[in-house]
């Protein structure tokens, strides 16, 4: 089983023209608006978060991240039977700086925001390959009257010369699509887990249809009409675990071919080796609102 990134502060969103804007437009976040008088703020509980990664400073660490995040992360780090912290900052991808970035402006609720930037965002030198200019989002969560990162995302923009030319020509309308709104909420802090028997992944097909899932009582994730893997947070006990799935259609989601529901979980005792099948789910034409169902790893 190939370990997956722990530290999970990077996500990659291929952002395309015009018309996915205007749809993206009619799912704004309520409440977020432009608010640029907090941006110098949001700035410097990026780049505390960002020197406590590269010193590796711990405490900081969590003086300057989210706190739901800060479980987050160390549930993704146990559940691959990794050592925390070491782990954390033993990833080899860096925090960006944000000099050289030019910034495009702020969104926030009052308790999330986000702050995006234009330009050459790297997150550490790869040889031949060169830096390209993309769109950085911070996502910002406000605790305690204090504003602390979250996470942030690459938007790529690639050759779309149209997107370059709004930003060229000030015209940064295109800040009101999904890809950068803030959350609608302070997210619920997760339950921490313990270092499992075995490692788990599942395997996600979730065509036309909204998928969650949670294994022994621990959310691993929620799916729209998208075939995906994620790791299994919490990992899997020896012996009885349960699994609960619960599926929605989506009747819009313009999906060639039938909608249709799968989910298999794999695990195995040596993150580095060979993982095996112990469930599988996939009840065909007539997807069940709710399933839930022990399997058994050993």
């Amino acid at each position: 089983m190939n370990p997956i990134p722990v530290l999970a502060f990077t996500a990659v969103v291929f952002l395309t023209a015009a018309p996915r804007f205007s749809q993206a437009q009619s799912e704004n976040t309520p409440g977020a608006q432009p608010d640029n008088t907090i941006r110098v703020t949001l700035e410097s509980a990026y780049e505390a978060w960002r020197k406590a990664m590269d010193s590796g400073d711990l405490q900081s660490w969590e003086d300057s991240t989210a706190f739901s995040r800060q479980i987050e992360t160390r549930n993704r780090i146990v559940s691959q039977k990794l050592p925390f912290p070491q782990a954390l900052f033993d990833d080899p991808v860096e925090a960006p700086a944000l000099g050289g970035l030019i910034s495009l402006g702020v969104l926030s609720t009052g308790d999330t925001a986000t702050s995006t930037y234009f330009g050459k965002a790297n997150f550490g030198d790869e040889p031949g390959v060169a830096i390209s200019d993309n769109l950085l989002v911070l996502h910002f969560l406000r605790e305690e009257g204090r504003w602390k990162f979250d996470n942030l995302r690459i938007v790529k923009i690639g050759n779309d010369g149209e997107i370059l030319l709004q930003i060229r020509n000030s015209d940064l309308s295109f800040l009101r699509g999904i890809e950068f709104q803030p959350a609608p909420y302070l997210p619920p802090v997760p339950q921490p887990v313990e270092s499992p028997a075995f490692v788990a992944e599942a395997w996600i097909d979730a065509t036309g249809h909204e998928v969650k899932v949670t294994v022994n009582g621990h959310l691993t994730g929620t799916f729209s009409n998208i075939k995906a893997t994620e790791l299994v947070m919490g990992g899997l006990r020896r012996g009885s675990n349960q699994i609960k799935i619960e599926s929605r259609l989506l009747p819009d989601a313009g999906v060639t071919g039938s909608p249709k529901v799968e989910v298999a979980i794999y695990a195995a005792e040596d993150p580095t080796g060979q993982a095996q099948r112990v469930y599988h789910f996939k009840p065909g034409a007539t997807v069940p609102p709710l399933a839930t169902e022990s399997f058994v790893a050993q």
